[in-house]
């Protein structure tokens, strides 16, 4: 099973873990990892509408969608040389591009960055 972590943007010049996207064999799943602490400051996903929700199948399909180029975009051999990708592999593009893409309200990193903010112990999860 392969991990990343969706953070907000920064709040208080600390990003914060909203959840943890996983892929195992070709599923997709997201849990949030908010601790029950929504504050004011938090926006959930448009395609987790539920905090109490473990999301898996086409909701996350959209999430991950959204967030990396298109296999069929006119420009894919140009992102996948500026990605140092071979080929077309979603996790690897999200990995590259979920930190570039700046339209989202979150980002994605395969390790969490330095002076995150979280509200959960996550070694039980991973």
């Amino acid at each position: 099973m392969r991990y990343l972590y969706v953070m907000s943007k920064n709040f208080e010049n600390k990003p914060r873990l909203i959840g943890i996207l996983s892929e195992d064999n070709g599923k997709y799943r997201f849990e949030y990892k908010l601790d029950g602490k929504i504050q004011e400051w938090f926006l959930l996903i448009d395609e987790f509408p539920d905090v109490n929700k473990r999301y898996e199948g086409n909701d996350v399909c959209k999430f991950v969608s959204r967030m990396i180029p298109q296999r069929d975009s006119i420009y894919i051999d140009e992102l996948l040389k500026s990605a140092n990708l071979n080929e077309y592999d979603e996790w690897e593009m999200l990995k590259v591009f979920g930190q570039r893409n700046m339209k989202q309200d979150a980002y994605i990193y395969e390790h969490l960055p330095m002076g995150a903010i979280l509200y959960e112990n996550l070694e039980s999860f991973i």
